[in-house]
């Protein structure tokens, strides 16, 4: 089955990197679905959670605060403000960045 190599970065770290079949992610103008061969396109992105979906079929969930998404045919990119591991996460962190995504929403200009 065909892939797409995908990278998740934060200003702090590497969160993912490795192909995938597909990627969903919250687009700034609504949910965007990426396959492979996708048309290239760049586009802002809210806070919410990526999901990849690797070759083997395991997904992978990263929680977001916003970003820039860059697509390319073989190639997807992530460049995330903050981004957080869906299996690092915790009650007490979802919630605390929770709050910074809301008062990011609520000072940001158009």
């Amino acid at each position: 089955m065909a892939s797409v190599h995908v990278d998740v970065v934060s200003a702090e770290e590497s969160i993912f990197s490795g192909p995938a079949r597909f990627v969903v992610l919250p687009g700034e103008a609504g949910e965007l679905g990426i396959l492979p061969q996708h048309a290239p396109l760049i586009t802002r992105i809210r806070p919410g959670a990526v999901e990849i979906e690797k070759e083997d079929g395991d997904k992978e969930l990263v929680f977001v605060k916003g970003g820039i998404l860059e697509v390319q045919p073989h190639h997807v990119t992530v460049l995330a403000d903050t981004a957080i591991r869906g299996h690092d996460l915790d009650e007490a962190k979802a919630l605390e960045a929770r709050k910074a995504a809301e008062e990011s929403l609520r000072t940001a200009k158009d």
